[in-house]
């Protein structure tokens, strides 16, 4: 199997690039090829703009998506672009690691996704959500943050971290992703001392345990479900007896009740 690890942290010596450096070790004991990705690291720009694309259609105003698909199919994208492209369509499972940071992925890494999920290569009309350039594939993110458990919970004062990762999630999936279920670590955080510092070190410790045995069983983690193109109208609304799986796509935001277990973030 072949293995992509996408790193998004600024710190080399972070937990976040600690776990990535662990699932890599765990996944080449089993005989993967892993490629390892540090954006930071490799300073990846992540501002789309006019100045990667050298053969332009239009002089006068940049439109990305006509952009784009026009120096794929001319072969003509920037280098850093079609590596990782390469690295993404040569990859059987990815993995982002990355801090939630203001209640989403940091800048880098949607500026990551900007450029590198191109129109007309990685996606197009007839190429979305099931039937996406990389159905068959697998992706999984590692989100650490530094408030609790409980505060990051269904009912918590910071909000419900798992819903919070839907833009991330759902960005993947759109280009064919099988998900599985984010992998969350609170409480990660410095400024530490004594006792706290000790607790936190031993909680961290026993979640890199976990994290490396459900890796070890990568074909026993959760999927996340998504509705397919047959749940949905002509005009691409749901259909009345199509399921529901998030509050994102749902018949009506005044019926929506959801188990609660099932929106914990823990």
């Amino acid at each position: 199997m072949n293995i992509l690890i996408i790193t998004a942290h600024p710190e080399a010596d972070s937990f976040n690039s600690y776990l990535a450096s662990e699932a890599a070790r765990i996944f080449e004991i089993q005989g993967s090829l892993v490629h390892s990705v540090n954006l930071y690291s490799e300073n990846f720009e992540p501002r789309e703009g006019k100045n990667f694309y050298t053969d332009r259609q239009d002089l006068e105003r940049f439109d990305t998506l006509r952009e784009q698909r026009h120096h794929w199919n001319a072969h003509k994208l920037s280098k850093d672009v079609m590596r990782h492209i390469e690295l993404l369509k040569n990859s059987d499972l990815l993995l982002l690691h990355f801090p939630f940071w203001w209640f989403g992925m940091p800048a880098i890494l949607k500026g990551w996704m900007d450029r590198v999920f191109v129109y007309g290569g990685i996606y197009d009309s007839s190429h979305r959500h099931e039937n996406g350039v990389m159905k068959g594939k697998r992706a999984l993110l590692t989100v650490s943050a530094g408030a609790s458990a409980n505060a990051c919970a269904y009912n918590g004062r910071d909000g419900d971290m798992r819903l919070m990762l839907w833009p991330a999630i759902h960005a993947l999936h759109y280009i064919g992703y099988t998900m599985l279920e984010p992998y969350l670590i609170h409480g990660v955080r410095g400024g530490l001392d004594g006792l706290a510092k000790q607790k936190q070190q031993q909680f961290l410790k026993q979640k890199v345990k976990d994290f490396e045995s459900r890796l070890t069983n990568i074909n026993e983690w959760p999927i996340i479900p998504f509705n397919r193109e047959e749940d949905f109208n002509d005009d691409k609304t749901l259909k009345p007896q199509a399921p529901e799986y998030s509050p994102f796509v749902r018949h009506n935001p005044d019926n929506w009740k959801a188990d609660p277990g099932s929106l914990q973030c823990g």
